[in-house]
């Protein structure tokens, strides 16, 4: 299938590593100009090298932006920056790194503020910035966003009260943006194996006193698939639900959690 991404301009946010990471990849893979945005000049020196090499696509179709996502002049920059490398902007892939795991007697008010600042407010300044230019020609902007923030975990307060925050706004913006041309989804993760994840196993391997393999072995448990999800899959997925292919979904969630989800709708 052509996913018509060829030459389309795609933004990645908190990219460098992980999630992001995977489908700057595949975006790359399918032709398409991306840019990486990430605080960390180190990992995104990193990140661009492992797009070149496992993609083997032109060193000039890979851009990084250093951006902090707390700082919403950075990110309003960094998304000029790759508007003014391509020449426009095509996709906008959202996203943000995980918050603590705790409970809600753990979380003070100042992880609630910080926690609002990193999840959902940084994702709506992300979308303000890119909207404008999506319009121009149509576009797709595609959360990435916890499968469980539909169904809350055990300890994950900050995740479970912001994270749902970006399921409304994704269905806002694919209500208000459709006349527009503008798409808007989420792409749902939940064991898909990630440098996140893997030390989350490590946390609670030494926590319980039991190998990493055990450990992962009871998260494969939870889900009807056999094993823990790639980079790869989760990429792949991204990139399908930005891409014209998918031209007539929008307002949706799809689950990349190998059938992980217990809910009917």
């Amino acid at each position: 299938m052509d996913l018509g991404l060829d030459g389309a301009s795609v933004f990645v946010a908190a990219g460098s590593k992980g999630l992001g990471l995977g489908a700057a990849t595949q975006f790359a893979a399918e032709g398409a100009n991306v840019t990486v945005a990430s605080r960390s000049a180190d990992n995104l020196a990193r990140a661009r090298e492992a797009i070149l090499d496992e993609t083997g696509c032109d060193e000039h179709a890979v851009l990084t932006v250093e951006m902090d996502l707390a700082d919403r002049n950075e990110i309003e920059s960094g998304i000029a920056a790759a508007t003014t490398e391509f020449g426009g902007l095509d996709v906008l892939v959202t996203n943000h790194g995980g918050p603590d795991n705790t409970s809600f007697e753990e979380t003070s008010l100042e992880k609630f503020d910080r926690g609002y600042n990193d999840v959902l407010r940084s994702t709506v300044v992300q979308c303000k910035a890119a909207l404008p230019r999506l319009r121009d020609g149509g576009g797709a902007v595609t959360h990435l966003v916890a499968a469980s923030a539909a169904e809350p975990t055990p300890h994950g307060t900050l995740g479970n009260v912001f994270r749902p925050g970006i399921y409304g706004l994704s269905k806002i913006l694919a209500n208000e943006e459709g006349e527009n041309g503008v798409r808007s989804n989420c792409v749902a993760p939940r064991g898909v194996l990630s440098d996140r994840i893997e030390s989350k196993i490590a946390a609670r391997a030494e926590r319980e006193g039991v190998t990493e393999a055990a450990v992962r072995e009871l998260r494969v448990e939870k889900v009807p698939l056999p094993e823990m999800g790639t980079i790869e899959e989760f990429g792949k997925a991204v990139a399908f639900v930005s891409s014209q292919a998918a031209s007539y979904i929008t307002g949706s969630v799809l689950p990349v959690d190998g059938g992980w989800s217990s809910r009917l709708l």
